[in-house]
């Protein structure tokens, strides 16, 4: 599995349409994610930032990660993401395990 962070912003209509109406975001947030086989970890809304709402999700790869991003872009209430793939403290001590593995094998130019 994989770590993804979604910062998305909403057009302002998809604002208007959150704000006035009793949709849950979060839920159908999670059913996406789900349906991909992963899991979302946290749904936050952001104050003062260039998005408006931060997803974390657990997904088993980067292809189902972009699937379910495309669906949420394409419905047309996403004005604009960024994605921040993330990682683990164990994924960290297992990329140093693999620096001190290959470190030997690289020749800087020169």
């Amino acid at each position: 599995m994989a770590l993804f962070m979604l910062m998305m912003k909403y057009t302002p209509d998809a604002v208007k349409s959150i704000v006035e109406g009793d949709t849950d975001r979060e839920a159908v947030a999670a059913k996406v994610c789900e349906a991909a086989g992963g899991k979302m970890i946290g749904f936050y809304g952001l104050v003062g930032q260039e998005h408006h709402v931060a997803i974390i999700a657990d997904m088993p790869s980067v292809s189902e990660y972009i699937g379910t991003v495309l669906v949420a872009t394409m419905g047309g209430a996403i004005e604009s993401f960024k994605t921040i793939p993330m990682y683990s403290n164990a994924e960290m001590h297992k990329a140093r395990d693999t620096y001190k593995k290959v470190k030997s094998a690289y020749a800087p130019p020169g």
